[in-house]
């Protein structure tokens, strides 16, 4: 079911920051990555809520815990996120291929 915005009553902006394992993961990528993944980010200021397939709620962690998905070039990657109050906080940047690990130490 997608959630709306009246239900989580989105504000105008979020601010996202990374944790300093998601800064990790992402200055591993190399720079054309980076910019990609950067802007992308970008559209969880506006609305970090899961609409479509590319923003989704994770199921079965006991916070709540989304993940965001880009495609570059080179690779798939997953981001995955939480909030607290008006901030988005980037938790992890993994490759596709990493995601499902990533997801069983959230679960942990």
């Amino acid at each position: 079911m997608p959630f709306s915005e009246k239900e989580y009553g989105v504000a105008d902006r979020f601010r996202v920051e990374f944790i300093s394992r998601a800064r990790k993961d992402l200055l591993k990528l190399p720079e054309q990555t980076r910019d990609i993944i950067l802007r992308r980010t970008k559209i969880l200021e506006q609305n970090p809520y899961p609409r479509g397939k590319i923003k989704k709620k994770i199921k079965g962690v006991k916070y709540p815990l989304f993940r965001l998905r880009v495609n570059t070039p080179s690779n798939s990657f997953r981001i995955f996120y939480g909030m607290q109050n008006q901030v988005v906080l980037i938790l992890r940047i993994v490759s596709k291929k990493e995601a499902d690990k990533v997801l069983r130490t959230f679960r942990g």
